[in-house]
């Protein structure tokens, strides 16, 4: 979402809607800008000559009932990086209250440390969820009935979030069957209507365990010499390590690694200074 210019005044209102207790991530939508930037707004480190209350590292404190719905929408499987956003905290924060290190003595369902994700939304359930706001209905009866966060619903309204294409039996067979004949995994995904990290999973026989296909080998892929020296010949040339990572199919981590020499470092090809970040200049 592009940001929309505001006016001295705009900020001016903003930042006192914040002193007064709104969220950032209110305010965001309520102005048509990015969270952070409203964030670099009430914290002056944008702005500061449009005048306003300037409220800096102020800590939004939590109450009660929010602490218990926190929990349960972690519980529910929502993003904490969602939650965070809602509530206007950090995601820490949402991670020490879900668990019950923050608020021990407040009640509401606790959840393991570890962030779950919640189900993506299919192509037909953004459109259904579309057809209800259209229609009048309450934003948060809409999130509730497809067990979403507010911001998601906010992120459908905005096109950020667009949906997934449902997954069949069939599908999980194909992408397994493709992925084997050597069809890198975001072919797969555009083919699909699906994400990367997705197919990894269904390849992997992670996710849809009990479906047919071949199942992809856990150990990594190794690289020949060819592809060694035209990776590195590639970066050397201007190419992001992004643009590497889906050519050859390869985390752009290991990439990055290779690059630089600290893996494969017999092989031929031009090897990046390690003392400079690998990305730096990059396109």
């Amino acid at each position: 979402m592009a940001s929309v210019p505001l006016s001295d005044a705009q900020v001016r209102e903003l930042r006192e809607k914040y002193a007064s207790g709104a969220r950032q991530v209110q305010l965001a939508e309520e102005y048509g800008v990015r969270q952070n930037t409203v964030s670099s707004l009430v914290t002056g480190r944008s702005r500061l000559e449009a005048g306003g209350p300037i409220l800096p590292g102020k800590s939004r404190k939590v109450t009660s009932e929010e602490v218990v719905a926190i929990r349960e929408a972690v519980a529910a499987g929502n993003p904490r990086s969602e939650v965070a956003a809602l509530y206007g905290i950090s995601h820490q924060m949402v991670s020490n209250i879900a668990s019950g290190r923050a608020f021990a003595d407040v009640g509401g369902p606790l959840t393991s440390a570890t962030p779950s994700r919640a189900r993506p939304l299919t192509v037909d359930q953004v459109e259904a969820i579309r057809e209800r706001l259209a229609a009048g209905d309450d934003r948060a009866e809409v999130a509730k009935a497809f067990g979403v966060s507010h911001w998601t619903i906010s992120s459908v309204v905005r096109g950020a979030t667009t949906g997934v294409t449902e997954t069949t039996d069939d599908d999980v067979v194909q992408m397994r069957r493709l992925h084997s004949e050597g069809v890198s995994q975001t072919e797969i995904a555009r083919r699909f209507g699906t994400s990367q990290q997705r197919v990894s999973l269904i390849v992997r026989g992670s996710s849809h365990a009990a479906h047919g296909g071949p199942i992809a080998e856990a150990h990594r892929r190794r690289l020949g010499d060819d592809e060694v020296r035209s990776i590195r010949e590639a970066y050397a040339s201007g190419a992001s390590l992004a643009e590497l990572a889906e050519r050859y199919d390869v985390a752009a981590a290991l990439l990055r690694l290779v690059v630089t020499g600290r893996t494969y470092a017999d092989r031929p090809g031009p090897i990046a200074p390690a003392e400079r970040p690998p990305e730096a200049g990059r396109r």
